[in-house]
Formats: C-alpha cells, structure tokens, sequence
C-alpha cells in the first residue's frame, strides 16, 4: 500500500464550477466524514453538536476537484439511524455514491438501510471505501472484502470495486481515488434541460441580506435575479446573491451546493421540506401516485392503508399508503400504489421518494412518481390503475430524463393529458422542462407525424385529432338525420364536445378539406353530391339551379321560388338551404339569393372597375347589371360585410387583404 496523497487534490480555495455530485453513506462512526476532510480538506461536520458527539446530523456539503478537471461537490449523509430521514433528502440528485464500510465491524445495519434506500432513490452508480484497514490485519481485509462483495449482490452496487483505504495512514488512497476519478466520470449526466427547483435543506437570515436558503438543486440553472416561488406557501421573491458552496457566484444549478439570498422572504423565511421554483410551475399535492417497490427486508408485509412516513426531496410527512393491486406489499416486491399525506408537499412526477413505518421506524419501499394528483378526493381504483399502467408501460425502458424520456413524456400528455392541446409553454410547466426541450421534443414528434401543429404554437397528438374527427363526424350526420335537416348550426354541432378551441377548428378544417362537410354563415352540412339525393329532390334542386341562373341579378325571392317551380314550400326551402350550404348559391341579403357563379362576375366587375379608376360608383355599376337599385346595393353591401371594399359616399373603395377576402 502507498502513502502517497495524489497532487493537486485539495484546490477549495478555486471558484468550483462543479458538474457532479457524489455522496458518502454508511453506518454511523464508519469514517465517513473523515474520509470526505481526506480528499477536500474540508470538515463537514458544522454543528456544535455535531463536532462534540462525533456524527454527522445533518447534511454535510465540500467541493473537491477530481481528476485535475472535473470538480464534484460531496454530500457527507448522516449514519445514525435516527437521522435516516436526512439521509433520504441528501441523495436526492446525486450522480455517484461511495458506500463507506469500517473494516473492524463489516456491514451493519445502517449500512444496509442506506444500501436500500440508494437503490430506491434510483442511484445507479457507485463503489466502496473499506476504511480503517490500520486497525485490522491484511487477512482480515480480504475477508471483508468478500464480505462485502455477497452483501451487494442483489444490490445496484453489484460488481462495485472495494478499495481497502486508511484516513489515519493513507494507506490504498491513490487506488482509491483513481477509482473514484473513473467512476464518477462514467456516470456523469446533465439535468440542466429541466426546470429549477430546489429542495429547501434549511433556512437563515443575515443582517442587512434577509432570507437565505440552502440546498441542491435536482434540475435546472438559475441566475441573479430570477423570480422564484416558494411551494407550497405562494410566496415569491428575487434571487438577489447567490452562492456556490459558499463562495459568490453569478448562477448555479443542479448537483451543486447553493445558498440563495431572496430578501422578500425576510418575514417569512423558507422552510425545510419547501421547494423554490420559477413562478406558476410547481404544485403542492396531497396525493401521489408511483410504483412502490418493497425492501428485501421489509417484515411484517405492508398492508393496504398503513401508515407511514412520506419523503421526497427534502420534505418528510405523515400520510397513508393506499395499494392498488393487492392488500399486502411482501418483502422485495412491487405493486402501484396511491400516497395521500396529511399536508401539502411540493413534488413532481418523476421525483424519487421513500416511505417509512411509522412505528418501529423502518424503511418500507420507494420508487419514482408516475402521478402527482391536486385533487381532492381519490380516483376511482380502476380507471387509475388502468392510468398509470399505461402510463407506466409507456415509459419502460427508457431514462427519465434522456432525450427518449423526454419525448415519450411529452407524447404522453398530448394524448393522456386532461387537455387535448397544450402551448409549448404549457407543456414546459406541467413536465418542468426548459424550452428548448421542448422544442426538441415536440419537433422529433411532430417529424413522425405524431404531433400536430395546431397553429398559434398549440400542439395535439395526431391520434386525439383523429378520435375526434371521427366523433364530430358522427355526431353531425345524427343531428342530420334526426331532424331531417341539410345543415346544422355550428353551436348545436358543437354542443357536448369539451375540447379547445383550437383542436376544434383544426377537425373542422381537416373534414371539410377531405370533402365531409361544408360549412359557411353558422351552419354545417354533411357534403353530398346530387346523386346521393332521392331522385325526386335531385331534380328540384337542378330546376333551382338552372332558375337562378336564367334570373341572372334579379331573381325571385326566397319565398316566392315554390311557386314557380311549382312544388311544396317546405321542399323548396329545404333544397335552397341545402344548396346554399354547397356554396353552389349563395345568399347575398335575407331576400336575394344569386349562383355562386353570377356573384364572382359582379365581385370581379367591381374590382377590375377599382384597380382602373381608383373607386366604383354605385350607379354606374347598378347601370352595369341592369338591375334595380335593391339588387344592386345588395351585392355591393354584401362585398362591404366580407371587407373586399369599402363605402366612402356613393363610392367603394378596396380594403386592404381584400384579395384574401374574396367570394
């Protein structure tokens, strides 16, 4: 063994711009804390209590460069039994963990429980210091090193290196440390595409500065003067000073050791357990949906509505466990379950928590929240458990905050969510995910067809558009056949139909464009052709048509049409109205009706007659049609409604667009 320490270990004094966080656990009096003092030089262990009785109670935070380049902050948990609570918060957001086993006693049971509770918390990377080797034998090494290889077996440590290590002589630091360089550098990841938050771990003020917040960041970035929230609670404020392990900086962000300065949280300071956030982005809940995974060691089984104690982040609350697949939880298994707690706690879906036995303390199970509910009262049992297996079936396999997870997430609401269409700002704030993730997600879904622009930069999922595509085509064609009717008002088409507007008009436009219906002036009308009228409306409407077209510009009234056709009012107005939807007549004023075909005629006599000679006078082009002063001005008044011209006088003008406007 070498006593040699590696060069250039110890660099605090350097600003740390740190990118990785790792964490020491174990049982108590293991030697973690001195082993974090070995590699930074920094004591972790701030308290007076702490210092006096020898253990770590609360979390301990030292930044220390790795490798030469890469600085990683340490978060040295707590061993003591009674301070497993805090442990759970301090592994929120680690990236590598360094299990520290003394020598003299092997694995106890702290070691084990923090083992577990790793797992739980979703850490995937990690090795083992086996400290103390001074005060055993070489051959009491190797049988503990072996030991400790069965015990994490069964454990995400499996096949994790050992490396035998003394804080009092150095001896096996370098092999210790250049595993730790490799290890850490493999598991590095990058949550900076999400949204800030930070679990607030505690809360002070200072003089002249207010309120000041500690924690470490799971996601996002955050800089000088940004507006935070506290959650739950709604107070709000401005980063006004920030620190990165107590040294000044100008932002910071996840796996880093911040203190906040938010002087408008003077009188009512943050609390452990509250989370800080940008503004409108987080909800405190009562209810929180997940898989929960059971302990291997979990004895007696958890039964259905137990009590127990719920962490995630920093926060720790009494609550109940409701299982949702069977009345018992065994040792080592897993079923979805429902977690309602006493007061509000601030989480997200996604977020790692642990539940506790109330009585005697021990941990029971954790996992990640598939769900977090702000309702007040429980989903039936069915329809949620049919929710989150599908949800949950939805995400398997990927990692949550890969680019695939992202993107599955974002799928996910766009055809789950409660909201059909969703801004890309709102599917930012309800995933907490930056922008620019977003975009990235929602430009990959929409490149596959499976997300559609909306317009206005609201997005629905392809197969949502086209359910209620299908349903607004069927509800039309029942409201047609019912009433016997050849158009139906839009506002009874709509009725029943709770979807936003924008999905609405985007099935509205896409029927019409596929030829399914025609829609103007309110109405809507399944399309049809003449040959899918019986024969004898068929041969009506041609009649009609063929009567309107000799009628040029001055044509009979509405009403008055039955008569010459000779056949019943009722069918007469039914085929006008029927025609009128087609487009193939159109109806210019209540009494005056024209063929589509004569009123693009008199629309383009007007324009021509404008762009020549600057306007058009009404008299002349009344003399034009050789029609009375009623027809006349209808058709003008008519291109005035749809903003092709404009009246000055006597005169019509054209409105700027106009070419977008016409007929």
């Amino acid at each position: 063994m070498t006593s040699r320490r590696p060069p250039g270990l110890l660099r605090a004094e350097v600003q740390p711009d740190v990118v990785a966080m790792l964490c020491t656990a174990g049982h108590v009096d293991h030697g973690k804390t001195s082993l974090v003092k070995t590699l930074t030089g920094c004591a972790t262990d701030r308290l007076k209590e702490e210092i006096e009785r020898g253990l770590t109670i609360e979390l301990g935070f030292a930044p220390c460069w790795i490798g030469g380049e890469l600085c990683a902050g340490i978060v040295d948990v707590p061993g003591h039994e009674r301070f497993v609570r805090t442990m759970v918060a301090g592994v929120s957001g680690i990236d590598f963990c360094i299990l520290v086993i003394a020598a003299d006693d092997g694995v106890m049971p702290q070691t084990r429980e923090h083992v577990e509770i790793m797992q739980l918390m979703g850490m995937t990377q990690g090795m083992v210091a086996l400290t103390k080797i001074d005060l055993v034998t070489p051959e009491d090494v190797a049988a503990r090193t072996e030991e400790i290889r069965a015990f994490l077996e069964p454990t995400f440590l499996r096949g994790a290196p050992v490396c035998p290590v003394s804080t009092i002589t150095a001896d096996g630091f370098e092999g210790f440390y250049d595993t730790l360089v490799a290890g850490l550098k493999a598991g590095l990841r990058d949550r900076r595409t999400g949204v800030f938050r930070m679990p607030v771990e505690r809360a002070f003020s200072r003089p002249g500065f207010g309120s000041v917040a500690t924690g470490i960041p799971v996601a996002g970035t955050i800089r000088l003067g940004a507006e935070v929230e506290c959650v739950p609670g709604g107070l709000r404020g401005h980063l006004r000073g920030l620190q990165r392990f107590g040294r000044t900086a100008e932002d910071g962000g996840a796996g880093q050791c911040l203190a906040l300065n938010i002087p408008e949280f003077g009188k009512t300071p943050p609390a452990r357990g509250q989370v800080l956030c940008p503004p409108g982005h987080l909800q405190a809940a009562l209810q929180f949906h997940a898989r929960l995974h059971a302990v291997p060691r979990l004895d007696p089984p958890l039964a259905n509505a137990e009590d127990v104690t719920f962490h995630t982040g920093t926060a720790e609350q009494h609550g109940r466990v409701f299982l949702l697949e069977s009345k018992k939880l065994g040792a080592g298994e897993s079923q979805l379950a429902t977690v309602v707690v006493d007061e509000p706690v601030a989480a997200a879906a996604g977020d790692r928590f642990i539940v506790r036995r109330v009585s005697p303390p021990m941990t029971v199970g954790g996992g990640r929240l598939l769900r977090v509910d702000t309702a007040a009262r429980r989903p039936r049992r069915k329809l949620l458990l049919d929710e989150l297996q599908r949800h949950e079936a939805f995400l398997a396999g990927v990692e949550w905050d890969s680019d695939e997870g992202r993107r599955r997430r974002v799928e996910h609401l766009l055809e789950h969510g409660e909201t059909a269409a969703l801004s890309a700002d709102d599917l930012g704030r309800r995933l907490l995910l930056t922008g620019d993730a977003v975009k990235t997600a929602i430009g990959t879904l929409a490149s596959a067809g499976t997300a559609i622009d909306l317009g206005g930069g609201t997005w629905a999922h392809a197969a949502r558009a086209t359910a209620l595509r299908g349903r607004m085509e069927k509800r039309l064609a029942e409201l047609a056949a019912a009433s016997d009717r050849l158009r139906v008002p839009l506002a009874e088409w709509r009725r029943g139909f709770d979807v936003p507007d924008a999905l609405w008009t985007h099935g509205c436009r896409e029927i019409e464009r596929a030829g399914g219906v025609r829609i103007a002036g309110g109405f809507a009308m399944p399309a049809a052709g003449f040959e899918t009228l019986p024969a004898p409306d068929r041969a009506l409407a041609e009649r009609m048509l063929a009567l309107y077209e000799r009628e040029a510009f001055e044509t009979t009234h509405p009403d008055e049409v039955h008569a010459k056709l000779g056949a019943p009012p009722d069918r007469t107005a039914r085929m006008l109205e029927w025609l009128t939807a087609r487009g193939d007549l159109v109806r210019v004023a209540p009494n005056v009706v024209l063929t589509a075909a004569r009123l693009r005629a008199a629309q383009d006599h007007v324009v021509k007659t404008i762009q020549a000679s600057g306007s058009l006078d009404s008299q002349a082009f009344r003399a034009h049609l050789g029609v009375s002063r009623k027809y006349a001005m209808s058709i003008l008044d008519f291109l005035d409604l749809r903003k092709v011209t404009l009246r000055v006088q006597n005169a019509r003008r054209l409105l700027p667009g106009w070419e977008q406007r016409l007929v």
